[in-house]
């Protein structure tokens, strides 16, 4: 692949095609690796407000690499880590770096010359971060504001909020159908009417602390509530 219009087509209509959004995190980095020429891709995308383990990565030695962020980001290390706060980070040569010496001297023991991290975000959203390994110090610094790079990342991280979006809705959704199936067994068992029945499920979630949705859940699965008798 090369860079010129029909790479980002080809992406485009990869990232366009897939609805799976780690499918496409896959297919996002082999896109990366195909244009950088680095050794190794890997992708961590947030859950819940903080980083996931490992989205995607070109192989396992990839997953290996970046797991040493893990490793040495922790609460127990004695240094932090680039994420994505600190926007796009090039460690040029793992084996004098002073900012992350610890994590450096790491990545270079793996064979890892050069690092370069990239902030996935998107219309307001922070989604994750994106590490390029390469063999040879040095290597990555022209990717560190190459405006190839950095259209290749806006590309899949707007394909990632519309399809964490479509994810959102499709929870509700199905949330909403389970609910409403909770809701007609409670009626037709207790001679409840549709706001009765909501109240009964409501009552269950907040007193058990569950969600509304997983006490529904329970509902249709089990036909028993999880404790207690439901009351109008």
């Amino acid at each position: 692949m090369t860079t010129d219009d029909s790479f980002f087509a080809a992406l485009a209509a990869d990232l366009q095609s897939e609805p799976d959004l780690r499918v496409t995190v896959q297919r996002a980095v082999g896109y990366v690796r195909a244009l950088t020429r680095c050794d190794e891709v890997a992708v961590r995308l947030h859950v819940g407000g903080s980083a996931a383990p490992r989205a995607a990565a070109t192989s396992s030695r990839g997953e290996r690499l970046d797991g040493l962020r893990d490793e040495h980001g922790s609460a127990a290390a004695d240094e932090t880590v680039p994420d994505e706060v600190e926007g796009v980070v090039l460690v040029d040569d793992t084996a004098h770096d002073p900012s992350w010496p610890a994590w450096a001297a790491a990545l270079a023991a793996e064979g890892v010359g050069s690092v370069l991290t990239v902030p996935l975000a998107a219309r307001g959203s922070s989604l994750g971060l994106l590490s390029l390994y390469a063999a040879e110090a040095g290597s990555l610094r022209r990717w560190a504001d190459d405006d190839s790079l950095e259209l290749l990342v806006r590309q899949v991280a707007v394909a990632l909020v519309d399809l964490r979006a479509a994810e959102d809705l499709e929870t509700v959704r199905e949330a909403r159908t389970l609910v409403g199936q909770a809701q007609g067994i409670l009626m037709e068992r207790h001679d409840l009417d549709a706001d009765q029945a909501f109240a009964v499920l409501r009552r269950y979630s907040q007193q058990g602390n569950v969600k509304l949705r997983d006490v529904a859940a329970q509902l249709v699965r089990t036909r028993r509530l999880p404790e207690g008798r439901p009351g109008r």
